[in-house]
């Protein structure tokens, strides 16, 4: 047990040591296991710990039974969420060391169903960083009420740290304060220009359509992909160059040293729809990765929200209580970490099949908990 939570043993236990019935290693454990099951919210959790009270008293030496939603709810509402967050990106960093030159990918979510009637109405959202290439969360934090994504992009940048890796955010993140923030911490970026940088996209457009000729151009780096499925061709463009001089604003966009478009054109049937994007990029790719990063950054929002969404149930969360709906949604990311880093099953074992697999049968959580994670530790 120490080998796995040894991190999470240092987190501040927030209750009253009055009455204070159960270990808050303990809680967390359990209520992993709950969100394994697949189960969404603190009155289900403290259900099945009712349920498998004789299971989890030989398992964890419990002395007073199973906590009560009461307190599962009261304890995730008043857990520092910052200090929650901090001690989950230590555990990704142990379990990723030295893997450099990674392709972060950073897009926020809302948790539809959390909905705070009393405040306004608000949606909870959340913005995340994703490893895509190893398949792992390894940060998040709760947009501010009274803020947006824009402000939150740049307190995640500055508790998430991978020196030399590519940060991919979608248009919202092309803005002077994120680009300067993550040139500062010596990482790089791959943005794209769109309408809420309309002139920055009109410049890097004009470079390319001043172009004679975009093939075979000295001065510009081509490649293309082809990819077929379900009766759907999807052509990919990639044109490349380190000429920035058409970019007027030099100041504000100073750190900018290659700009890129990207002819998508996609064909169905008789239907041909041509897409064409723009980005800027801080550094000297080789056109091949730029065309790695670009189509990597999707992969946050099909293989970590989708899952979340679909598989763990996160859009149908309730909870909103206090910290409840940050914690309780760095929780899922542990237990999405958890099951992505479980190979026992075999390599290319999909998420919602390891989830059953744990759903019936408790010893492949207990080999997950203290056999494959402290191997990786």
């Amino acid at each position: 047990m120490k080998s796995l939570f040894e991190k999470f043993d240092v987190l501040e236990d927030p209750r009253d040591i009055r009455g204070k019935k159960h270990k808050l290693i303990d809680i967390l454990v359990m209520t992993i296991y709950g969100l394994l099951y697949g189960l969404k919210d603190y009155t289900n959790i403290a259900d099945f710990m009712k349920l498998k009270e004789e299971y989890f008293t030989n398992l964890l030496g419990l002395q007073n039974g199973t906590p009560s939603h009461d307190c599962l709810s009261d304890l995730f509402a008043s857990i520092d969420a910052n200090k929650f967050v901090e001690i989950f990106i230590e555990w990704t960093k142990k379990i990723i060391k030295n893997k450099t030159g990674k392709v972060i990918s950073i897009d926020g979510k809302a948790v539809k169903n959390a909905t705070d009637k009393i405040n306004n109405g608000n949606i909870p959202y959340i913005v995340s960083a994703y490893l895509g290439d190893v398949g792992l969360s390894i940060g998040q934090i709760k947009v501010d009420d009274k803020s947006n994504e824009i402000t939150a992009i740049p307190e995640l940048l500055d508790i998430i740290e991978i020196k030399g890796a590519t940060i991919t955010i979608d248009a919202i993140g092309t803005q002077e304060k994120i680009v300067n923030k993550i040139v500062e911490k010596r990482e790089h970026y791959v943005l794209k220009a769109k309408d809420n940088q309309k002139e920055l996209k009109k410049d890097i457009k004009k470079y390319f359509d001043k172009q004679y000729n975009l093939y075979g151009n000295n001065e510009i780096q081509y490649c293309k992909s082809v990819e077929k499925e379900h009766g759907r061709n999807e052509i990919r463009e990639y044109f490349l160059s380190y000429n920035v001089s058409e970019i007027k604003d030099k100041e504000k966009w100073k750190t900018v040293k290659a700009i890129a478009y990207v002819k998508v054109t996609m064909m169905q049937g008789n239907e041909v729809t041509i897409t064409n994007n723009y980005y800027i990029i801080d550094y000297q790719i080789p056109i091949d990765r730029l065309a790695y990063v670009i189509r990597d950054h999707w992969n946050i929002e099909c293989g970590l929200h989708w899952r979340l969404d679909v598989i763990m149930n996160e859009d149908h969360s309730r909870n909103r209580v206090g910290n409840s709906i940050n914690n309780l949604s760095l929780l899922r990311k542990i237990v999405f970490n958890l099951t992505s880093l479980d190979k026992s099953f075999g390599e290319k074992v999909p998420l919602q099949r390891k989830l059953t697999r744990y759903m019936l049968d408790d010893r492949n959580i207990e080999n997950l908990i203290f056999n494959v994670i402290p191997s990786l530790s």
